[in-house]
């Protein structure tokens, strides 16, 4: 008998791993179930090119349904509202059934919100959708004062985007620097740096005590008691794994659903990619949840591989991006639980390259520069860190020679 395979969730995990299974089992039933209209689509372009008109709805689509259909792929519009690990079924809003001889949940991440006394918190915007994203687009058409609530990669690519609009931005961020502990404050200053001279204003160290609203605008009061106005908010202030669905059942939890380097939950036969997933990497010998576009899609592949039945171990380097205005940063790795650093290049021109070193090779690497300056570097550095390769420093500090030149010693 063919196998019945139920993908909860229409993300981009959710998608790459039903094209894996169907790459190596061409009988299986697959459907995914997603809460959105809209078929599978890419979301990093939502804060920065959509919003800048450079891409519409349909450039964002990953796969059309006549494609998903000719892989019998097949994508259902619903919202599941209760799942019985014991019956291997998931019942949707409408009570319609669905069962399943393998599960796989992809149910990504959700927006933290911030909350507020009064009656305006549905009035504070965000972007993780398509949906979100048009609200904000067709909304600032007619807005010039606007107020980004958090300096994360989110917050800081809405500040690029809408500063090319032509917008007053301000960016408040409650930490003392932008990007949080991750980057490295030297790049995060030259990040900051950018944005001021693009005209938007950046406020650090400073809480929100309370905002209020008088006639269509609102009035943000800070904890030096000093007070902004805009007429419009966004707010990007990190996100949570979407597990609400299993918090009363046998699955565990624990920032997320907890995942062996195999993709495989606590449950038989229940399986976990994406931002969902808090996973084991054994690289790295630790749990991991991460959120970034390239690992939604790796970790998706992984999950059909296992799927079908191919065990096949988790390994890739985490690695993420941002584009602001000319600037591409990058993120190779994991930036923490490091011996020393190394830093590499001067400037953002020719772009400048922080490596963490641990019993001297790579656990990661963040750099920065000018679109296209840092990109092969980051690369070759991905696959020291995945060799574990004992690195020379000289030539790792010394941007005249090559780093390709590591991989061969």
């Amino acid at each position: 008998m063919k196998k019945k395979i139920l993908i909860l969730g229409g993300g981009q995990s959710a998608l790459y791993a039903a094209r894996e299974i169907r790459r190596n089992d061409e009988e299986a039933s697959i459907t995914i179930l997603g809460e959105e209209k809209q078929l599978p689509y890419e979301r990093p372009p939502l804060s920065k090119d959509y919003l800048l008109n450079k891409k519409n709805e349909e450039d964002l689509v990953f796969n059309n349904s006549k494609i998903l259909d000719d892989k019998k792929i097949f994508y259902i519009n619903t919202n599941i509202e209760k799942v019985d690990f014991n019956s291997k079924t998931l019942v949707s809003n409408n009570q319609k059934e669905y069962s399943y001889d393998i599960l796989l949940i992809a149910t990504g991440s959700e927006n933290n919100k911030i909350k507020l006394d009064n009656n305006l918190e549905d009035e504070i915007h965000y972007l993780r959708n398509l949906e979100e994203a048009k609200i904000i687009k067709k909304k600032i058409e007619n807005k010039n004062n606007i107020v980004i609530i958090g300096g994360g990669f989110i917050g800081l690519e809405i500040a690029s985007s809408l500063s090319q609009l032509n917008k007053k931005v301000t960016l408040i961020e409650i930490g003392n620097q932008l990007m949080g502990r991750i980057i490295p404050k030297p790049i995060a200053d030259l990040v900051k740096d950018t944005h001021e001279a693009a005209g938007n204003k950046i406020i650090l160290n400073k809480q929100i005590l309370q905002i209020s609203k008088y006639n269509e605008n609102y009035k943000i009061l800070l904890s030096d008691n000093s007070e902004l106005e805009a007429d419009f908010i966004i707010a990007g202030i990190g996100s949570k794994p979407s597990v609400s669905l299993f918090e009363n059942t046998d699955l565990k939890l624990d920032n997320g659903i907890l995942t062996n380097e195999f993709c495989e939950t606590s449950i038989k036969d229940v399986y976990a990619a994406g931002d969902v997933s808090n996973f084991y990497h054994p690289l790295y010998k630790q749990y991991i949840r991460l959120e970034s576009y390239q690992h939604a899609q790796n970790h998706g592949i992984c999950a059909g591989k296992n799927i079908s039945g191919l065990k096949i171990e988790y390994t890739s380097i985490p690695w993420m991006w941002s584009d602001q205005f000319n600037l591409n940063l990058q993120l190779t790795g994991i930036c923490e639980n490091f011996d020393e650093i190394i830093e590499r290049g001067k400037d953002i021109e020719n772009g400048i390259i922080y490596f963490f070193l641990k019993d001297k090779s790579i656990k990661g690497a963040c750099g920065l520069g000018v679109a296209g300056k840092v990109g092969r570097d980051i690369r070759i550095t991905t696959k020291l860190a995945e060799k574990n390769v004992i690195v020379d420093k000289r030539i790792l500090g010394d941007e005249s020679q090559k780093l390709n030149k590591l991989i061969s010693k």
